[in-house]
Order: structure tokens, then sequence, then C-alpha cells
């Protein structure tokens, strides 16, 4: 369908090809889409109303959060909350959370979560792909910067 429109809808995207959308999806930084039997889904569900069934798994010992300085006091206080998402977006890496904490404008802070002990306390966290966990909410005690 997505082929159908784009063919239609412009001359210059007449070309594009399913392996070109599989290629764009494959190098794709984030991974925030797949393709499952001939339709393109997004894989975190941010314009879905229905929340997507996520698989559970043993995340790393230690992920990460980034955030702005503005939102300290309250996640502190509060915890890590999805907000307007589904889940609690989670890197791997200090890069990645960088990345995702520059667009939160202020100051750049990463915060760095406790996963393992959250997880043998009973936080249940979710496969996102190899770069993202997802949690449904991540209290402050498990929490440093």
């Amino acid at each position: 369908m997505l082929l159908e429109a784009l063919h239609r809808d412009s001359r210059r995207w007449r070309s594009v090809t399913p392996a070109d959308l599989e290629q764009l999806i494959a190098q794709s930084d984030k991974q925030r889409f797949e393709i499952r039997d001939g339709s393109i889904r997004a894989l975190y569900g941010h314009s879905i109303a229905t929340k997507l069934k996520k698989e559970r798994g043993t995340p790393p010992d230690i992920l990460y959060h980034g955030t702005s300085d503005r939102a300290l006091e309250a996640i502190m206080a509060d915890g890590l909350r999805p907000m307007s998402r589904q889940y609690v977006h989670l890197s791997v890496d200090t890069e990645m959370a960088q990345e995702v904490g520059k667009r939160k404008g202020g100051q750049l802070l990463i915060l760095q979560v406790d996963a393992a002990r959250a997880a043998q306390d009973g936080i249940v966290f979710y496969v996102g792909n190899d770069r993202v966990w997802l949690v449904d909410f991540v209290p402050s005690l498990y929490l440093s910067y």
C-alpha cells in the first residue's frame, strides 16, 4: 500500500521498490519499523492507541536514559514514566541516550538505570531492539546520574 501511494502521488517516487524500503528500514539507526508479511509496522507503537505487546527479556545490568536537567526533579520524585509513549525507552549505551536526550532541550543529563536490580525486584523489561529496552515504569530508587 505504501509503495502504491508513493508511485501514485509523485513521479520521483515511482522507482522505489520493496527492496529499497527493506534497505531503508534495515539501515535505520533506531530500528523503529519492521516489514512482516508484506506490511510495514512501527515497533514501538508511537501512533496507535492499543498498547503493543512486547517480548519480555532480561536486560543488561545497566541501561541509560537521556533527559533534560529540567525534568530531573520530577523524575527523581516520581521515577521514569512513559509520558506520551507506551513505554519508557532505555538505551544500552550512552551514545544512544545522548542522541535521545538532546531532543529534550535544556542541559543534557544521562541517567543510569540499575536494570539488574530492578529486574530482580520484579520490574518487567521488554525487548525493543538491539539498542533499546522498554519498560512500563522505573522507580527512582533504580536511577542515578
